[in-house]
């Protein structure tokens, strides 16, 4: 069987040689076999980071020392902007060195830098990068973010919010906004209605971060977008937006989805198939719900495995289970698989564990299951 591609294979050979083409197309005095030679050969052992951090260096080491010059020579080799609705494939993957060169070496240089990023994120996304002048220059910065929310390429207004969200994955977090993000969602304001998906999910996801420290005030900017719009567009940034805090069964989330926090219900015990399964292994359980209420509701269920860590202690977890809506003394059934193969994102320890089960961010019956 082949191997698995791995990400950091992005950065590879071809890559390297079609950047120093580039380069050396507008700039033919361009070390091109030196850059190559220095970077190719050391390439099977780095990770994902430490190759776009070898390329930027490298870049650094064969372009002028005067920075405004050397990025000018980076925007002229960029070659055409990207005309996809979404980022897609691994093509761009070339423009990351370029953008961690700018972050790297650009940080006194403000204008020729923000310039910079805004044509290479018009290629692939410079939303990493941008937080280290978010963080120094954090009003010129904003006000630039700001500025390109009407810009004419999807790719710099995904910029304007993908760059700002407080705890953009695999990047630094930016607690400025994690304290008060009212600034993020100024932008995010402008571009609740964008026509591309590319950039409301982004609106989405970045919403989904602030909720993650100030759930009240993404629930309250929701109800005035909802106000204001009740597209089927809209409905889908509010259900994107939520998804975490609709998890932990924040109420005004599930009732701005329209989720009653008071429904009665009556939760049979949970049958599992299996209560000492194996890592590895899955496990089959069900259990039925009984309405007391008398007249329809809509039910959000969720189960909640509390999983035991490598300290010794349960950690939960919120998996979806179903969406129903549920008639006047109906019962109905739910049954689930749970899989505890290991895998890169969640690693299984023997022990306890246990699952509850959650309607409408109310906790119900819980079972405890042994794994080993």
């Amino acid at each position: 069987m082949a191997d698995q591609f791995q990400l950091r294979e992005v950065f590879n050979s071809e890559m390297v040689t079609k950047l120093a083409d580039n380069i050396s197309s507008v700039w033919p005095s361009f070390k091109h076999k030196s850059f190559i030679d220095t970077i190719i050969p050391n390439l099977s052992v780095l990770s994902f980071g430490g190759r776009c951090s070898l390329i930027a260096d490298t870049l650094h080491s064969n372009l002028p020392k005067d920075f405004p010059a050397a990025v000018q020579i980076l925007i002229d080799a960029l070659g055409p902007e990207a005309v996809a609705d979404s980022l897609s494939g691994f093509n761009g993957f070339i423009v990351m060195p370029q953008c961690l060169f700018v972050s790297c070496y650009g940080m006194d240089y403000f204008d020729a830098s923000i310039n910079a990023l805004y044509e290479m994120t018009k290629r692939f996304t410079a939303e990493g990068d941008i937080r280290s002048f978010i963080e120094k220059y954090s009003e010129r910065t904003m006000v630039f973010l700001y500025k390109i929310t009407n810009d004419k390429n999807p790719y710099a207004r995904r910029l304007a919010s993908e760059g700002t969200r407080p705890r953009l994955p695999l990047c630094q977090r930016l607690p400025q906004f994690q304290k008060d993000p009212s600034p993020v969602i100024e932008i995010l304001d402008k571009l609740k209605s964008d026509p591309n998906l590319m950039v409301r999910r982004s609106v989405a996801n970045n919403l989904n971060d602030i909720a993650k420290d100030n759930p009240d005030i993404v629930v309250e900017t929701l109800e005035n977008w909802q106000l204001e719009d009740t597209s089927k567009e809209m409905k889908w940034i509010i259900s994107h937006s939520l998804r975490s805090i609709i998890k932990q069964g924040h109420p005004g989330a599930l009732q701005l989805l329209g989720y009653s926090t008071n429904v009665k219900m009556i939760v049979s015990d949970i049958d599992i198939n299996n209560k000492n399964p194996a890592i590895g292994e899955e496990i089959t359980f069900s259990f039925t719900i009984k309405s007391e209420e008398n007249k329809p509701c809509k039910l959000m269920i969720d189960y909640i495995v509390y999983y035991m860590k490598a300290n010794g202690k349960l950690a939960p977890k919120v998996f979806k289970a179903a969406k129903k809506i549920i008639s006047p003394s109906q019962s109905i059934s739910i049954n689930k698989k749970h899989s505890f193969v290991q895998r890169s994102t969640r690693k299984h320890y023997p022990g306890d564990h246990c699952i509850e089960i959650q309607i409408n961010g109310k906790k119900y019956t819980k079972k405890d299951f042994n794994l080993y």
